[in-house]
């Protein structure tokens, strides 16, 4: 068995972005347990959006940084992202590209919603689900990043500052 060794500033990335995801699911959570149905959905779209490109951006996957390679590299990483599963990789992030995205969670968003019907125990239940499902949905996006970032050494660094968070 091989030992995968990774740079300290990859271990730094991905320190960052686990730490960013959690402090979102958090906040996630937190708006989905105000008992307003569908206020949750835009602000946590927003919340999620905003999170999806900052780890993005801090593998050098954001849709700028991709188009700024050469065409040949920018196909494979395209073709890579596809075979990893993510359609969300170099991608803007639309509504209707994150209503996708959370589509593949199923039934879990109406669950969610419906929750919030019943007093403390539906709004503690959608809190829980809504967080739950935002770290699912970034963890899942941060492993593709990796994978990708793995597969493909030969694209450019990404930025050495990391993106701070800000207040979203």
């Amino acid at each position: 068995m091989s030992v995968v060794r990774t740079a300290p500033a990859d271990q730094a990335r991905e320190r960052h972005c686990r730490r960013l995801v959690r402090r979102r699911a958090f906040k996630a959570a937190g708006v989905s347990a105000l008992p307003v149905l569908g206020a949750d959905l835009f602000v946590n779209g927003q919340l999620l959006a905003s999170t999806l490109e900052e780890i993005s951006a801090a593998h050098g996957l954001g849709p700028e940084q991709i188009a700024r390679l050469p065409a040949p590299l920018r196909n494979r990483v395209d073709h890579l992202a596809l075979e990893v599963g993510s359609y969300l990789i170099g991608r803007v992030l639309t509504q209707g590209v994150l209503l996708s995205a959370l589509r593949t969670l199923g039934l879990r968003l109406s669950l969610q919603q419906a929750a919030k019907l019943a007093p403390v125990a539906g709004q503690l239940a959608s809190a829980a689900l809504s967080g739950w499902m935002f770290k699912r949905l970034c963890d899942r996006h941060l492993a593709h990043c990796q994978q990708v970032r793995t597969a493909l050494p030969e694209l450019p660094a990404p930025p050495l500052a990391l993106p701070h968070s800000t207040a979203h």
